[in-house]
């Protein structure tokens, strides 16, 4: 018997464009709705995604209440994710919601109880985890090539890279800056690939040295002479160390901005294990000669520099596919609530303790 795919609904067109070459390309969904507050680029994506002008709305609940959804992306400002995702769970969708999961711990939980009251799913768009040289790392960890890891050095730092526009820089929007932007995405590399070790201790520092002075964006900042504009108010660079259980530690970096090689945009993830050291290191979003691996033969040190292939889908193409074909198949979603959870908490508890200025204990 074919089943008819779900009909699938993008609230939000900034990011939410790459969700829509994820369900078009999957073969369980349909794409037939779409929702954003610009009418303009609203009406340029209609066109491109071939969707009627009366299944484009600028009005989500609208959207919600009409389109006869059985999965929604929402891809909004963080401080709507909470709102907007129990209203497409309650509307009786699945919720596929962008990073982070929400602002605060108590709008995750919330999120979390209502997908588990609606019987629906909520799932995490942590598009980093399709990387092949990450999909390379996860298999050497599987098959025990680094023996037991006990540091995790996760860093992802730009020269220049502060949203000159938008919300990114209101924290009653965005919830914070450069962590919560680009290290959530460090954090959960890291704690996905080491299965969810359980965080015992945070402690962070988060600093804004170059976005209050509208140094070091995107393009002009529209802050630095604008007498109107909302004042940038969170963090252009972070830093967290994790204390977990099994005498792991994870160090974090997040950077926006910062004096280095110009225009220079590096992710860095380094895991050290008792029997061998990998390092994926990635310069300007290149794929090739990412990968480093260290370790002793014949009692001599040895360094490998794997060459991955890039086959098939990556990103938030194959984050999509792939979760569309658990939903279908009734599987465990590769980017559940729970590790969205997880990662509020810790960024809460980071925050926190750059506040305090001590070490946080998560309950």
């Amino acid at each position: 018997m074919t089943t008819a795919p779900m009909r699938a609904g993008i609230i939000g067109l900034g990011i939410g464009a790459a969700h829509a070459k994820g369900f078009l390309r999957s073969p369980h969904t349909e794409l037939v709705a779409l929702c954003d507050a610009n009418a303009e680029r609203l009406a340029a994506r209609a066109v491109e995604y071939n969707i009627p002008a009366e299944m484009c709305f600028t009005d989500y609940r609208a959207m919600l209440a009409e389109a006869n959804l059985d999965v929604v992306s929402v891809c909004l400002p963080n401080a709507l994710h909470a709102e907007v995702s129990i209203a497409a769970l309650e509307a009786g969708a699945h919720v596929l919601c962008e990073k982070p999961l929400a602002t605060t711990l108590e709008e995750a939980l919330a999120m979390q109880r209502a997908a588990e009251l609606q019987q629906r799913r909520l799932m995490v768009a942590y598009n980093h985890r399709y990387r092949a040289d990450l999909a390379w790392i996860r298999q050497m960890l599987r098959q025990g090539a680094l023996g037991k890891v006990y540091n995790v050095y996760a860093w992802w730092r730009r020269e220049s890279g502060i949203p000159s526009s938008g919300w990114f820089s209101q924290k009653r929007l965005s919830g914070g800056g450069a962590m919560i932007d680009i290290g959530i995405h460090m954090l959960d590399m890291a704690l996905w690939l080491l299965d969810f070790p359980r965080v015992e201790t945070v402690s962070g520092q988060v600093t804004a040295h170059f976005g209050t002075r509208g140094l070091k964006t995107w393009s002009q900042a529209r802050w630095a002479n604008d007498s109107t504009a909302e004042p940038f108010d969170v963090d252009d660079g972070a830093v967290g160390f994790l204390r977990c259980e099994g005498d792991l530690s994870i160090h974090l970096h997040a950077s926006w901005a910062e004096h280095r090689a110009p225009r220079e945009d590096i992710i860095h993830l380094e895991l050290n294990g008792t029997e061998g050291t990998t390092v994926l290191h990635v310069v300007n979003y290149v794929r090739d000669g990412t990968l480093q691996f260290y370790t002793q033969l014949a009692g001599q040190p040895v360094a490998v520099a794997p060459n991955v292939r890039w086959e098939g889908l990556y990103g938030h193409e194959a984050l999509i596919v792939e979760s569309m074909a658990a939903l279908v198949n009734q599987q465990p979603a590769p980017s559940d609530v729970r590790h969205g959870v997880i990662g509020v908490q810790i960024l809460e508890a980071l925050y926190r303790s750059s506040q305090l200025r001590r070490e946080v204990a998560l309950e």
